[in-house]
């Protein structure tokens, strides 16, 4: 990778950050908002300047015995960037189904879930979802392509089954899911989806 300036093998930045979060509660079924946006400041005049804004927002809810959850991403930077700042899209906490980033690498990207759970015994619960994602046309222009260099399709969509399990560190996850390559693998988290 090369600094987009100089051409030198790393970038400089001086990051500024500010996160927003609105949730009614701390349940799982409860709203959550959250919002971020990073500015890279230009302290000098080769140093990377982009704005990065993301959101995500999730809403949760109980009918009878069942847990519906829904849940959404997005984001876009836009400015002078080097290729690691763009998002991935793909894996655990995004399209599952899909490796780490094997959607796609985009200047822009929206991601939406649903999922419906329900207790089984004790402190297992079992889960069925469906997710997509998509890097809305904006990997040609991350700079390099890599997503283009790598081959990744910029859009899929992965679903499947799971069983969580209550713990300290908040519910262990064990998925099984398919994407629509069909292709498939299992997912391993720790806590809810971002």
């Amino acid at each position: 990778m090369h600094g987009p300036n100089r051409g030198n093998p790393y970038d400089d930045t001086l990051l500024a950050k500010f996160e927003s979060i609105y949730t009614d509660s701390g349940d799982y079924s409860s709203t959550m908002l959250v919002l971020n946006v990073e500015q890279g400041l230009p302290v000098l005049p080769e140093w990377l300047c982009f704005n990065r804004v993301t959101a995500r927002i999730r809403q949760g809810f109980d009918v009878g015995p069942a847990r519906f959850l829904f849940s959404g991403s997005g984001g876009h930077v836009e400015g002078n960037f080097s290729p690691h700042e763009a998002f991935a899209i793909g894996g655990t906490n995004s399209v599952r189904g899909y490796e780490e980033g094997a959607v796609g690498s985009g200047r822009s990207y929206a991601v939406g879930s649903g999922e419906v759970s329900f207790r089984m015994f004790g402190p297992l619960e079992g889960v069925v979802f469906g997710d997509y994602g998509s890097d809305l046309g904006s990997g040609p222009k991350v700079p390099g392509d890599p997503a283009g260099a790598r081959g990744k399709p910029g859009s899929g969509y992965g679903y499947g089954v799971g069983i969580r399990v209550d713990s300290p560190l908040g519910p262990l996850r064990l998925e099984y899911a398919f994407n629509d390559r069909q292709a498939r693998r299992f997912h391993f988290g720790v806590g809810y989806r971002n």
